[in-house]
């Protein structure tokens, strides 16, 4: 595996934003991560959406093109546990025009995790900006777990190998 060891002692450490404050750094890698990734899948032929319109990731072909030992890998990681004990909740919208969040169905197979993944991302650019919890950091952090391990598995499937070249342009940040 190619984990950054380093990552592990900047996970509790603050990056300082002009006119926000203090952001969790693990927020910051989550977020770069996850920003070149959906690139790189759009970049590589998985996207949906109408000619002209906006385009999403379909995740459920990439969950089905990633080798079969993704989610065995995910599933064994101690630092994407949460995910099968308490996965990230949905924000929906209320009757009242509000949002709440929803419980979620524990994941079982690699779409469910990828798009946990997603609700994670969602999540932290949708959701409260008033306090980042533990288990907000431990969510982000087993999001970056399942990037990582997906990485890793797009090297092991001949099908995926279109991710791996578009990764390697898809840079985030100045160049």
């Amino acid at each position: 595996m190619r984990f950054d060891r380093a990552a592990g002692e900047r996970q509790n450490a603050d990056v300082q934003v002009e006119e926000v404050g203090d952001v969790p750094y693990v927020t910051v890698e989550f977020f770069a991560l996850s920003s070149r990734l959906e690139f790189a899948l759009l970049a590589s032929g998985y996207a949906g959406g109408d000619i002209g319109e906006n385009a999403w990731v379909l995740w459920d072909s990439v969950a089905q093109d990633l080798h079969k030992s993704f989610l065995a890998e995910v599933a064994a990681d101690a630092g994407a546990a949460i995910l099968f004990r308490e996965p990230a909740r949905t924000l929906i919208k209320t009757a009242d025009g509000g949002c709440e969040f929803r419980d979620a169905a524990i994941p079982e197979t690699a779409v469910e995790v990828l798009l946990q993944v997603r609700t994670i991302r969602n999540n932290l650019f949708h959701g409260s900006k008033v306090y980042f919890t533990d288990r907000d950091r431990d969510l982000v952090s087993a999001g970056i777990r399942v990037i990582r391990h997906m990485l890793d598995a797009i090297e092991r499937s001949e099908k995926t190998r279109r991710i791996q070249a578009a990764w390697g342009y898809a840079h985030v940040g100045h160049q």
